[in-house]
């Protein structure tokens, strides 16, 4: 596979149009996330997310992949996936190039599907402050770099393999599905020290 600096729509769905199923509307998935990339002057970058504080939210505070619930009037999980993205951080979104394959989510009982986005360029994100206190698109070289890979301790639970980027970590669902990503194009997160 390519340098991730190397990375473009073309090669994003070759790699990733198996993982596309024709029908998405059934099947144990009830969320979605968006794994936007987009084209940047030093390379590709990935949208994230670092959630709002609220009370009773037990992510409240972590980083994460745009995305949520799917609502009973999305036809599909792409669609969950697009909405989501657009009501958190102003992104409209084309059709997917691809699909990751689904992780467990809370509890393990439900799976949360994961699709990825492609855009030429890395449009300024616009955070809905009720449930995102920041975005930002963080480049794949980074994301790639054993120098960011940490482990993140977590209510006083074994540490788990993260991604530090500044004072923020990506780690736990998020971290999962960026490994599924990065598995899909020949590409590994690196294990912390």
């Amino acid at each position: 596979m390519a340098p991730p600096e190397a990375l473009d729509p073309d090669r994003l769905r070759t790699r990733l149009h198996a993982r596309l199923p024709s029908d998405d509307t059934e099947g144990p998935a009830w969320a979605a996330t968006a794994l936007v990339v987009g084209a940047g002057p030093h390379g590709p970058g990935v949208c994230f997310i670092h959630r709002a504080e609220r009370a009773g939210d037990r992510w409240s505070g972590h980083m994460a992949l745009p995305g949520g619930r799917r609502d009973p009037e999305d036809p599909d999980l792409a669609t969950t996936a697009r909405r989501e993205a657009h009501e958190e951080v102003g992104l409209d979104l084309p059709a997917p190039v691809g699909r990751l394959d689904d992780v467990g989510g809370p509890g393990r009982r439900r799976q949360v599907a994961s699709f990825v986005f492609w855009l030429d360029r890395q449009p300024a994100l616009a955070p809905d402050p009720g449930e995102v206190q920041d975005a930002l698109w963080i480049p794949l070289g980074h994301l790639l770099d054993p120098r960011a890979a940490v482990r993140h301790h977590w209510s006083g639970l074994v540490g788990f393999p993260g991604i530090r980027h500044g004072e923020k970590v990506i780690w736990g669902l998020t971290h999962r599905i960026l490994s599924s990503f990065a598995d899909a194009l020949d590409l590994r997160l690196p294990e912390p020290g």
